[in-house]
């Protein structure tokens, strides 16, 4: 069970999530784009969007630095091929 403080940060994750992506469609005709670098932090993201958002509704885009641990980029590929 998730604790109500943490469930509350979840909420409104999803609202400003939800609004961004309705603001990238009203003012670009785009879907929302979301960076994703491997980190925890693009993890989370990605995975609150996965479960707020529509597939159509955002992109994610990943833009390989080649200063990356092997590691990293073999994890991003992963995802990737997830999504």
């Amino acid at each position: 069970m998730i604790p109500e403080y943490l469930n509350e940060k979840i909420q409104k994750s999803y609202e400003v999530l939800k609004l961004a992506a309705e603001m990238s469609k009203l003012y670009y005709q785009e879907p929302l784009i979301i960076t994703y670098s491997g980190g925890k932090d693009s993890d989370t993201v990605l995975q609150l969007a996965i479960d707020c958002l529509n597939f159509a509704d955002f992109e994610v885009l990943n833009s390989h630095t080649t200063v990356d641990a092997p590691e990293t980029v073999y994890y991003i590929r992963d995802k990737f091929k997830e999504l």
